[in-house]
């Protein structure tokens, strides 16, 4: 293996994260010297630094200071920790046994890759596994196809992620508006800048689902995401025309469904008049079951009454 991809270097952001923090290094020092992590952490109140100094090898760096978030943390941490293969894991998920050399060797075997992702578990506040996920996603209107494909199951799980250094230098990084779906912004604009991806189908980490965790206020989350799609989609994404013109209509029924069209105090427009007011809505599967099954309701109400 060549000098230039030897290491994993993992950016590890925390705050506060002392119930987990010992099973996460402790996955990271597991890896031997195929894994080197930064600590960012944001100026924790509890014992996260205390814990963190007792896992820290030479190779390992600890850093504490105040941040707006993780997005800021881990721009702080990816521009000062060195490494040419990269990725970030929170401190609270673990990465698994031999995943680091497996990415290493991945890279070296394919150099025209910029990204790679792997396969998730899930597991609980005990560790028991609860569940696995294996994400599919290989160009940008996939990534962007919210509807079709990152809310059908093919998301990609953030630790499971690991890409090469120059492809973070190309995106300008993180970006701190987004607070809960600032990686699902980062993998997008990966995509823009032309990443090569591939998917490696062995698990490389176990995500934690616990109720204190960020990632649990789902419909915040969802909200942002719909945004960066927005957001992308105005930026001038280059997708086909009839993908673009499905997004936007999908957006725009979300919108609806979720009463966000609705003046505090004021009802919802009836589905039917807001689907004329709104064609496009037809593009929707959704919207078009919704449809069917309302014209069936009327049809069954009008035979019944000329009966």
């Amino acid at each position: 293996m060549s000098d230039s991809i030897r290491q994993l270097t993992l950016a590890v952001p925390v705050y506060n994260a002392e119930e987990f923090l010992p099973a996460t290094l402790e996955s990271l020092n597991a890896q031997g010297e195929h894994v080197r992590w930064w600590l960012q952490d944001g100026a924790s109140k509890d014992r996260t630094l205390e814990i963190a100094r007792t896992f820290a090898r030479p190779c390992d760096t600890i850093v504490s200071e105040s941040d707006s978030g993780q997005p800021e943390a881990l721009n702080r941490a990816f521009a000062k920790m060195g490494g040419n293969i990269i990725g970030f894991i929170n401190g609270d998920d673990i990465l698994t046994p031999g995943t680091a050399e497996r990415v290493l060797a991945y890279f070296e075997d394919h150099p025209e890759l910029d990204l790679i992702y792997g396969r998730v578990e899930w597991m609980d506040s005990k560790g028991a596994t609860t569940g696995r996920h294996a994400g599919h996603i290989q160009k940008l209107e996939e990534a962007l196809d919210i509807y079709g494909v990152w809310w059908s199951q093919r998301q990609w799980v953030q630790p499971e992620v690991f890409f090469r250094r120059s492809l973070w230098e190309k995106t300008d990084g993180f970006q701190p508006k987004w607070n809960l779906a600032f990686d699902y912004d980062f993998w997008v604009r990966c995509f823009r800048v032309g990443a090569r991806v591939a998917h490696v189908p062995a698990v490389g980490a176990r995500f934690r689902i616990h109720s204190a965790q960020k990632s649990s206020a789902s419909e915040k989350a969802a909200d942002e995401i719909r945004g960066i799609v927005r957001e992308h989609l105005d930026d001038g994404a280059e997708i086909s025309p009839l993908a673009r013109q499905r997004l936007r209509a999908h957006l725009s029924y979300d919108l609806y469904q979720h009463g966000k069209t609705t003046a505090p105090g004021r009802r919802r427009t009836p589905f039917a008049m807001a689907l004329l007011r709104h064609p496009q809505w037809i593009l929707c599967p959704a919207v078009r079951a919704r449809a069917k099954s309302s014209l069936a309701k009327l049809l069954g109400f009008r035979r019944r009454t000329n009966a």
